[in-house]
């Protein structure tokens, strides 16, 4: 409840006039920006009985930077994201909907870091290196970019991350990312990721990228020591933008990976993203595959269509997520359909 107290009273802090991500105060070298988004969404599987989940959720994020010379920059960022939870009746251990007012709370991006005219570099909770190649295919407003989030130096984000990242004006991109004991599978990891993209002066852009984690898993009851496991990957990726709206994008991901009771298992991903952009609408259509020896926990066999109309600020969209794949852990065994509106600010 505190948790909760203290986000509510940053968000109270908000000038009610800001409908817009926007500047809090603002200097000649000194910025506070405020933003975040309100989005209400609903799950509807398609498979009899509890067919209906709630996704809702709010995001809020502060960004502040100083300009210390015309060279170098000092930034910091945080962003939390909020969400009802069904609570626990504290006196029979059951769950209640009388509780629904509970909220959980949890860190997107906590870290700081300096922007200089070489490049710039970042620590904290943050993306990883690999997160540029990974965010070509990550367009859709729900039902993909999900094959990634396996390994911790290959998930959109992780903690305890040190990140170099560069672009050139030639359109050559690099980052560097290390990561010291970020919290894999409820457990500590380490690793680290590059990625290098190059974007074409007619809209396309393609990149590789390389990541590897050690990450503990299992209890060793005999040795009475946990278990360190590796696990590595391999991923290239392209995408194309036309002024005519047109965006297409693909992702391939591959390596070994490690998991409880499994140790590097050989597996292949794929994701791609294919949309139109007319007017204030996108449709787009979307594909995702996880397979890995053995490992039929983190299948993902699943394809979506989406619809989305943007008013402004807000966006209202429909998603039918189609299951290819009686054990998909997008979709579901049931094909599925997602409903939101979002407001961002």
């Amino acid at each position: 409840m505190k948790m909760k107290f203290i986000a509510l009273a940053v968000a109270a802090a908000i000038p009610a006039t800001f409908v817009s991500a926007a500047d809090v105060y603002q200097t000649e070298d000194t910025s506070l920006e405020i933003g975040g988004r309100v989005e209400v969404r609903g799950n509807f599987a398609e498979g009899g009985g509890d067919n209906f989940n709630d996704a809702s959720r709010a995001r809020l994020n502060v960004v502040g930077k100083q300009r210390l010379n015309s060279d170098v920059t000092f930034m910091g960022r945080y962003e939390f994201e909020l969400k009802e939870s069904e609570g626990d009746n504290p006196f029979d251990g059951v769950k209640d909907d009388s509780s629904n007012d509970q909220v959980d709370m949890t860190t997107r991006h906590l870290y700081a870091g300096v922007e200089t005219s070489l490049g710039d570099l970042y620590y904290g909770h943050q993306n990883n290196a690999v997160t540029y190649l990974t965010n070509f295919t990550d367009m859709c407003e729900t039902f993909c970019g999900y094959v990634n989030e396996n390994i911790v130096t290959t998930a959109d984000r992780s903690e305890q991350v040190l990140r170099y990242a560069q672009t050139t004006d030639g359109g050559l991109t690099f980052q560097l990312s290390g990561t010291f004991g970020a919290y894999g599978n409820d457990e500590d990891a380490d690793g680290w990721g590059t990625a290098v993209a190059y974007a074409l002066p007619f809209g396309l852009e393609v990149g590789v990228g390389y990541a590897e984690s050690t990450q503990t898993y299992d209890y060793d009851t005999t040795a009475k020591t946990s278990v360190r496991k590796d696990s590595d990957a391999v991923i290239v990726a392209a995408k194309y933008a036309h002024d005519s709206g047109l965006y297409a994008a693909a992702m391939y991901q591959g390596g070994d990976i490690s998991a409880d009771g499994y140790k590097e298992k050989s597996y292949d991903a794929y994701d791609a993203y294919l949309g139109y952009n007319f007017g204030e609408n996108n449709v787009n259509m979307t594909y995702s595959y996880f397979d890995a020896d053995d490992i039929d926990d983190l299948d993902i066999n699943s394809m979506a269509l989406e619809y989305a109309r943007y008013f402004g600020n807000a966006t209202a969209y429909v998603s039918y997520g189609i299951s290819l794949d009686n054990d998909d852990t997008v979709v579901g065994a049931d094909n599925a359909w997602m409903l939101g509106l979002r407001y961002a600010y």
